[in-house]
Order: structure tokens, then C-alpha cells, then sequence
């Protein structure tokens, strides 16, 4: 699984999921901690020359072969390095994804309850009912019969 998959897929939870602030930055630091002593590493620049394993044919060969090995690890490391920063970036996005997104549902959900008790003070005030019956009183009497 590719890094902006697995950053969707969590995106997706987070967004289904109530996650508790405290995970989010345990998650986010344990990501910091790895990569800052993966790139702190000296493994790259940690190299065995070829002829340390002998001026034989064999020697010559797997210090060749070591050398090459060393550089497909440390190509690798600085790989993981960049997904881990990747990832973490993806953490730290996708919670500002479902911040916004409770901040916004709030913020709707308040208008709509706004709107709606303005609707309800708006069908109980009836005015004209009210003038009507007021009307029909002092002009008609009580009873709705004129004397």
C-alpha cells in the first residue's frame, strides 16, 4: 500500500471515528522520534572498503557485493525516512480535516437551529390572527353577532 493511500484510508477512519487528541500526538511523536534517529543515522556514511575483505578474488568479490548491498539499505533508510514524514504529514493533515469538519457541522447545525426557532417565534406570533379576533370583538361583539 502506497503512503497517500494508507494517508486516505486513515483519513476515513478519523473521519468515522471519535480519536482521542492524546493518540493523534502519540502517533505523530512516535513518527518524529523515528525518523529524527533515522536521519540521524551514520549507517550511509559507514562504509568497509572492498579490500577489507581480502585481496583474493572471493574478497574482492563480496566487498564489491557488500558495497552494493550497503547502498540498497541506506537507499532504502532514506526512503522510509521520506514515508515516515509522509505519513506523519498525513496524521497531522487529517486531523485538521476532521477539526474542520466538526467546526463547520457547529457552525451548520447552529444556523439550521437558528433558523428553525425563528421559524417557530414567526407561526406564534400571529399578528393579523390576533387583530382579526379584536376586530371581531369590539366590532361585532362576543359572540360574532352584530347588535
Amino acid at each position: 500500500m502506497f503512503i497517500p493511500e494508507l494517508v486516505s484510508n486513515i483519513k476515513s477512519v478519523l473521519q468515522e471515528l471519535h480519536i482521542d487528541r492524546a493518540v493523534i500526538d502519540g502517533v505523530v511523536s512516535t513518527l518524529e522520534r523515528t525518523t529524527d534517529s533515522l536521519e540521524g543515522s551514520r549507517f550511509p556514511d559507514l562504509h568497509v572498503p572492498e579490500s577489507a575483505f581480502g585481496s583474493s578474488s572471493t574478497g574482492t568479490q563480496l566487498g564489491y557485493h557488500h558495497l552494493k548491498a550497503h547502498q540498497v539499505i541506506s537507499d532504502t533508510l532514506q526512503g522510509l525516512v521520506a514515508d515516515l514524514n509522509g505519513f506523519r504529514d498525513g496524521v497531522r493533515r487529517a486531523e485538521q480535516l476532521v477539526a474542520t469538519a466538526d467546526n463547520d457541522s457547529a457552525t451548520d447545525l447552529t444556523r439550521t437551529k437558528s433558523a428553525v426557532e425563528l421559524m417557530v417565534d414567526a407561526s406564534t406570533f400571529a399578528e393579523g390572527d390576533r387583530r382579526n379576533h379584536e376586530s371581531r370583538n369590539r366590532n361585532l361583539g362576543h359572540d360574532g353577532v352584530t347588535p
